[in-house]
């Protein structure tokens, strides 16, 4: 099979999609799918601009998505995988599987700022995502996502649920802890939360912050490890100086996510404080290395406590919220993290996902 990869983002550049994307194709690429990329960065068809992405947001990505349906070349793969596809006009293709991360729709309806913003890019998301289905299958990261594109008007039977996956192999339990906290100063006996990932609205950083400023009030022997950059980095920063823990808190930074192994094995827990998620790619690597999680309390998160490998708490009350942590922290972490990594194994495993995108693949080749 050849097959057309086109995404907004692509490793080593950007997050979820970037990720997930490059993932499956290096699995893909072992089965004998030849794949051809096709992202701003490239690395094979370079069409759009990052900065205009970083600057215009939903502007940056209307014109990479122009370029994409520009393609010359198109019919000339057996199928074409889309991530987050946002099409003014019809779908190009008639052989293609469009892959939702997240959607504009969930984002207006957490009332995130500014909202008018989100109800017009969320109408055009609809009106984008319907054409799409009309010519293309639909795969959904999440219940959450599946659910959303119901909502947008799309029918159940153009939609497929496949979760984003882990690399189990290079996500797993290792030992010498303390040697790895000894790199970021970290006191050895310290019960060390992390997060990792991008500093936006969505990921809500300084409520994480502002609760972790509690928390560490009831328990002075933790440490808040944050990996990633983005718009909120500075203010989250300013936020933790203000509540007097600057020096509990490690702000990294962009990470290369060469490093990122290390630091889920530094940690004891992972922390999310997220108000809208699709199918968070760090969360599952943090618990196929073995960390139980603590999450806010959203759909796309509840598996955690139902699963019995976390804890759900909600962030938009501090003080509750870091008392329920403070206990969480006195229970078996060891014990949930055991049955975390059992759960990643067995349903999120790259080459597991990769086997459902396959036959996504195949059936769009099909169909042509």
């Amino acid at each position: 099979m050849n097959l057309l990869v086109c995404a907004s983002e692509y490793y080593p550049h950007g997050f979820g999609i970037a990720n997930v994307a490059h993932r499956v194709v290096e699995r893909l690429e072992a089965r004998g799918v030849r794949c051809t990329i096709c992202s701003p960065t490239g690395p094979d068809i370079r069409i759009g601009s990052r900065r205009l992405i970083r600057d215009l947001a939903v502007g940056g990505l209307l014109h990479y998505w122009r370029g994409v349906a520009r393609l010359p070349d198109a019919d000339d793969f057996d199928a074409v995988w889309m991530h987050n596809p946002l099409f003014l006009g019809a779908t190009p293709f008639p052989h293609g599987v469009a892959t939702i991360h997240s959607t504009y729709l969930n984002k207006y309806r957490q009332g995130m700022v500014p909202q008018r913003y989100y109800r017009v890019v969320s109408a055009l998301e609809r009106r984008s995502l319907i054409r799409t289905s009309l010519r293309n299958r639909l795969t959904a990261v999440s219940e959450t996502v599946e659910s959303d594109l119901r909502a947008l008007g799309i029918e159940s039977s153009q939609i497929a649920l496949i979760p984003n996956g882990v690399d189990t192999s290079r996500f797993a339990p290792a030992e010498e802890r303390e040697a790895r906290r000894s790199d970021y100063d970290i006191p050895d006996d310290h019960t060390v939360l992390l997060f990792l990932g991008r500093m936006s609205e969505a990921k809500q950083p300084e409520r994480l912050v502002a609760t972790f400023a509690r928390l560490h009030r009831l328990r002075p022997d933790t440490t808040l490890v944050i990996a990633g950059g983005g718009d909120r980095l500075e203010t989250t920063k300013a936020l933790a100086r203000d509540l007097g823990v600057g020096d509990a808190v490690r702000f990294l930074g962009m990470v290369d996510s060469d490093r990122t192994p290390e630091l889920y094995r530094l940690a004891d827990c992972y922390v999310m404080a997220s108000r809208s998620e699709g199918s968070p790619l760090t969360l599952f690597e943090a618990l196929s290395t073995g960390l139980p999680a603590i999450v806010s309390p959203i759909p796309a998160l509840g598996f955690v406590e139902e699963r019995g490998i976390g804890r759900t708490v909600d962030f938009e009350e501090p003080e509750a919220a870091a008392s329920a942590m403070a206990a969480y922290l006195d229970a078996d972490l060891r014990g949930a993290g055991d049955r975390a990594r059992a759960y990643v194994t067995d349903h999120h495993d790259w080459s597991v996902i990769a086997d459902r995108y396959i036959a996504e693949f195949e059936r769009a080749a099909e169909e042509q």
